[in-house]
Order: structure tokens, then sequence, then C-alpha cells
């Protein structure tokens, strides 16, 4: 039987047959298998008579490296009739040994203390390493595979090379020996193809293997971006959201790259009452390499020197504003900057419009006058009833105070022609809609419709699609619902109804802060804004639709449309 000395790892020998073995004739012993790879064999042989000293066959030692199926003979020992050492080395591919006699007399031949010496190995799987292509001064790492047998735990693996373009790190292994990765690193610093060859070592035993790599030379380069007065310059190798938040305004970190060119990203943020106008490569230039604030280019370098990078400048020409600014009703878009002067190109009409502007102001300031018959009102409460219809209450704001981006219906005494405001910080415009806070439920309604499903919307787009919403169209504040090409310009509102309302009446009511209400009535149903009925201007022309301004006649009563 085979039995262990003690755990493997923490002696040098094991016992493979303690009591010993007995040949009497021609014949083989049993099979006595290695726990562990060997490196030698020892045992002692006698015989029990003296005339097995010489010419009678002696023993053999036979070992099998497949576990028992084949054997070749070891050794060949002359016996005596007193026990002797015997001392064999063994690979440490064995995995089975035994005893046996060929020829000879019928002798007694015995063999005891059958002990294996523990090997120590070490071999590696890798016959190759190919890092590929790698940039001057910049690494890439790939693992060798060890497998191993320690005599003792937490062995160290180094390593050697014939390159000093790669080099190993030392790694520390424990008792399990397959498998381990031992990391190889290609570190180039000059252009070209580098071969080598790597030893790794281990309890004084050595594998050996071919590396190969390529390196290609690395480039330096920093992107400078200088500006005007005006505004602000920055850049990245990153990206563009990279030059707005680098905490460094114009120049970018050294930057590397295998070839001669690399991407430069430049960002160009003026300053208030500013506007960007382009990217020079020197402020002499006479034009401009881009308009475009968000530019990106390539820039081309060659320096091999970490510390004198190639320098790529662009330079970002801004220019001042004017201080003025005319926000066009049938324009869509507008500069947000802090201006001087604001105006508001537009004529307000004596009696009810909308207005909606981009900045807080106040029935005062838009009028230049002091008028208790100046004042804005806001959509608070809709009702309804089966004899009036729908009935929109606006209440009157005692203050007079325009809040920025809100609707409202504006009431003038007289009219105001091109209003203006000094010192405008104008921000881009922001709609908002407002939703009454009280009347009727979806109860007592036609469509199952409630007072939320109203709203009251600021407009800052021209030409909006009225198409089923109401706008106030006259100067008597009354209501009309649009249909297909009716539009409606910017700076203004817009009421959207529940989908449910058409063909039902509805009109207006304005509140003041006393609570003394005017209501309004609405144009009669059959006369809606842009239908095809009979709707004439004052020198007689009939009209399919009304889309400007101006003065009607629809369904036989006068009309004044608004802005």
């Amino acid at each position: 039987m085979t039995t262990p000395a003690g755990a493997w790892g923490e002696t040098t020998s094991y016992v493979l047959e303690n009591d010993g073995g007995e040949l009497n004739t021609i014949e083989t012993g049993p099979s006595l298998a290695l726990t562990g790879p060997g490196a030698t064999l020892t045992y002692q042989v006698r015989t029990n008579s003296f005339l097995g000293i010489q010419g009678l066959g002696g023993i053999y030692v036979q070992v099998s490296t497949d576990g028992g199926s084949n054997w070749s003979d070891l050794a060949h020992d002359d016996v005596s009739t007193t026990n002797t050492t015997k001392t064999h080395n063994i690979s440490t591919d064995v995995t089975n040994i035994r005893f046996a006699t060929k020829t000879g007399a019928t002798l007694n031949k015995y063999y005891s203390n059958v002990k294996v010496t523990r090997a120590t190995t070490f071999a590696t799987s890798t016959t190759a390493l190919d890092f590929g292509t790698v940039t001057n001064h910049r690494s890439n790492t790939l693992n060798a595979i060890v497998d191993y047998n320690n005599t003792t735990y937490d062995q160290q693996v180094t390593g050697t090379s014939t390159s000093p373009s790669f080099t190993v790190t030392a790694t520390t292994v424990g008792a399990t020996g397959t498998g381990q990765a031992v990391p190889v690193v290609f570190t180039p610093t000059t252009a070209g193809t580098h071969t080598g060859t790597v030893t790794l070592t281990m309890n004084g035993h050595s594998v050996s293997f071919q590396v190969t790599g390529i390196s290609q030379t690395t480039y330096y380069a920093r992107a400078t971006a200088v500006a005007t007065e005006g505004g602000t310059a920055r850049v990245s190798f990153t990206s563009f959201d990279e030059a707005t938040n680098s905490s460094a305004t114009a120049t970018s970190g050294i930057t590397t790259a295998s070839s001669a060119t690399a991407t430069a990203y430049y960002r160009a943020t003026p300053a208030q009452r500013h506007a960007f106008v382009g990217w020079k490569r020197s402020f002499d230039d006479s034009g401009y390499l881009s308009t475009d604030a968000d530019f990106q280019t390539t820039v081309t370098y060659n320096s091999e020197s970490s510390s004198a990078p190639t320098i790529s400048t662009l330079y970002a020409v801004f220019e001042q504003k004017s201080n003025d600014i005319t926000l066009e009703p049938t324009a869509s878009t507008y500069d947000a900057d802090l201006y001087e002067q604001v105006t508001l190109h537009r004529t307000l009409l004596r009696g009810y419009n909308t207005i909606a502007l981009p900045f807080a102001t106040n029935v005062t300031e838009l009028t230049g006058r002091t008028s208790d018959d100046d004042w804005v009102a806001q959509l608070s409460s809709v009702t309804y009833n089966a004899h009036d219809g729908y009935t929109l209450f606006f209440h009157k704001i005692a203050s007079g105070h325009i809040s920025a981006f809100q609707p409202y219906v504006l009431y003038l005494g007289d009219e105001v022609v091109d209003p203006q405001w000094t010192n405008i910080d104008l921000p881009e415009a922001s709609p908002v809609t407002l939703t009454p806070s009280a009347g009727y439920g979806a109860a007592v309604s036609p469509d199952g419709s409630s007072y939320a499903d109203w709203q009251m919307t600021s407009n800052f787009t021209a030409a909006l699609d009225m198409n089923g919403r109401y706008g106030i169209v006259n100067s008597a504040g009354s209501l009309m619902r649009g249909a297909a090409g009716s539009t409606l310009n910017a700076f203004t509102a817009y009421i959207t109804p529940p989908p449910g309302s058409a063909g039902v009446k509805t009109r207006s009511a304005f509140v003041a802060p006393d609570g003394t209400t005017t209501i309004v009535d609405d144009l009669p149903t059959d006369s809606r804004l842009g239908q095809d009925k009979e709707i004439y201007s004052l020198d007689g022309r009939r009209h399919r639709l009304v889309t400007h301004p101006g003065i009607y006649v629809i369904a036989g009563r006068k009309v004044v449309i608004s802005k």
C-alpha cells in the first residue's frame, strides 16, 4: 500500500512500501503509486541465501509513466544476505514503480523501506509572447503561464530578459502550482522591432521563452487658445465638453499620439454684449479659419520631447454687440444678452390685447404713463351653464406687475406703439402655461370637461398655428376660435380649450380688484376665425381667412383683429 509520510509540501520524501515485499521466483511485485513527482528512489534489498549473490539474476526496479499500463527497467541490482540500500534517480513523470525478478534459482529476495524523495518542478506552457505594436514610453503587459511543484509555500518567481524593453514583475506564488500568471511588461523607448529571451526562475529552476514587440514613435503636443477682449477661449484634446469644463481656460494638457496628428477641440464663449466672430491662426491674418464657436481641427506636430511639446495656437476674435435690440413679433429668435435698450416692435391697441414678455416689467414701464385705464389680467376661473356657455374670468392684477414669460390680457386706455425698456438682461424665451384655479365640474358640462381643462399659454413663436385655439381678436375683448390657416405672432398669449368645446358659446369676463365684473360676449359661433363665412375688409374685398391684423366685417359685425 502507499502511505504518505506527511502532508505534501511539508516533507522532502515519502514512503511507498514501509513493510517491504518478497519475490520467491521469477515474478513481479505489486505496483506502487507515487503521489507526486519524484527525484530519487531509495530502498533496501537482500536474499535468504548466499548463493543469491552472484549469477542468480538479482532484482530489477521497473517504472511506469502512464499509471502502470506500460513498464520499463530503471535498474538491476545484485543482492546479498544482508540489507543493502540502493539509490536511483527517477524522472518527474514517473507515476508507478515495482520490483521484479527475471532469471535465477528459486530464492527468496526481499525489498523494503521504499522511499521517494520529493522533486521540485518548474515548467511553462508559454513558448513565446508577442506584444504587438506599442507607442514609445507606453506599456503593454502579457502573462506567462507557469506550473510548478513547491518544496515550501510562498515561493517567488523572478525573471530576467536579454532586452531592456521587456521586464518581469516578481510574483509570489503559493502551494497551488497550476496555471499561475507571471506578468511580463513591454515598455519600449526607441522605435522599431524589439526581441529577446525572458527567463523565469523559481527555487533554482528556470524556464525560458521568446518575446517580441514593435515600438512606434511617441509625439507630444499642447494646444492653446488665445482670446481677444470680450470672451474666453478653451481647448481640449478630449472633447468639446472638456473644453467647456476645463479649469485651464486657454491651455490644454500635453497629449501624445502614435502618429503626427491629433484632434484639438476649441470652444469660444462670448461675454455679455459681445459676439464671437471667428478663429484665426494669427491675429494678423486677414481671414478666419472658422466662424464656428465650437471648432475642431487637426493639430500636426513632430516633437518627441515631453518637456518641449509642439504648441498649436488658435486665436478667438470677439466684437462688441449693439446695446440695443428690437424684439420682432414676426421673428422666431433673438439674442439673449444684456441690453441698454429693448424695443418691442408692436402697436398695442386701445382696449384688449394679449402680451407675454421674456423679462419682468409693469404696466407703467410698458406704457410710459400712470393711468387707471391701463391694466393686466390673467385667467383665474372658468364657469359653464347652458344659457351662457363657457365664461372665462380674468382677474386684474392690482399692482400691474408683469412677470417674465407669463401670459396676460393687457387693457390700454390708449394705444402704445413700440414700447421700450432700458437696462434689460434678456434671457431666452420659455413659454409658461397657466391653469384656472376654480370653475365648473365635469358633471355639468356638455363635453365632460372641467375648468382644469382650460389653459392660457404665453407665445414666443412667430406664426403659431391657432387652429382650435382661442385668441382675443378685437379691442373689445371678444374671444375667437382659430380655424385652419390662422396664426398668431410672438410675444402674445392664447387659450387652449377642451377638445369637445367647439361650437359652444364662449365669452370672457374681467374682474376688477373691487369685484366689479365686465363680461364681453364672444362673436357668433357661425363666424369663427378663418372659417369660410362672409368676411370683408373695409375696402369691400371678401376674404376666406383672416390672417392679418386689421378691421373686418364678419357676419355683419365690425371686428378689430389685433396683433
